[in-house]
């Protein structure tokens, strides 16, 4: 009988309890200053170049070669301030066809990774709430091999400081739209004096999936 009298009471219960909430953010900012927000590589706008160069008799001999970007990421917060905070960056580039005549054989570069190193606070203009634009000097990792042929030599990470990247961020409370834009000028890479590396250029368009 006590059984039965106390029923009543664990069905009102279980009706009433709280359904899960949905988290929901006025504007960019808020969402940006409420909680890190992870934002995932989009393949259309996400793109990059890289040069090689061959040492000859006319001197350096360079070739731009295109990249597409196989996936990634970034992790972005606001201060009090509305300063931009970079808290991850990554990207995974798909492999990059060297001109022939660089090596004068087939040559790509693969397995090329780039990394934030540090996290890093943007000097960030926002036009209203919803809408800004960011610029600082970042610090990244950059991890690759070379294939010559068949013979595939990995070649030892680089570390490169204080490279300009700019952020455009729109969108709404609900929904993140964010471009960064990174170049490493100079030097790279070099073997033997004879072929060197120079100038990526990377733009990571990237969005929230919600």
């Amino acid at each position: 009988m006590r059984f039965l009298l106390a029923l009543p009471f664990l069905v009102c219960c279980a009706s009433s309890a709280p359904a899960d909430r949905v988290t929901t953010f006025d504007s960019v900012r808020d969402r940006l200053a409420s909680e890190p927000t992870r934002l995932l590589a989009e393949a259309a706008g996400s793109t990059g170049t890289l040069t090689a160069s061959r040492y000859g008799m006319d001197g350096w001999q360079p070739g731009t070669a295109a990249f597409s970007i196989a996936n990634g990421d970034l992790v972005a917060t606001a201060d009090a301030a509305g300063q931009l905070g970079l808290i991850e960056l990554g990207a995974t580039v798909d492999p990059i066809e060297i001109p022939q005549d660089v090596f004068g054989k087939p040559a790509r570069l693969q397995d090329l990774r780039v990394r934030l190193a540090s996290q890093a606070t943007a000097m960030t203009t926002w036009t209203d709430a919803d809408d800004a634009t960011a610029t600082a000097l970042i610090d990244v990792d950059v991890s690759w091999s070379i294939a010559l042929g068949d013979t595939v030599l990995p070649l030892a990470t680089q570390h490169l400081q204080d490279l300009p990247a700019e952020v455009s961020i729109t969108g709404g409370g609900d929904h993140v739209d964010a471009t960064l834009s990174l170049h490493a000028s100079g030097e790279l890479w070099s073997w033997a004096g004879l072929v060197k590396l120079t100038d990526l250029q990377l733009t990571l368009a990237t969005a929230t999936v919600d």
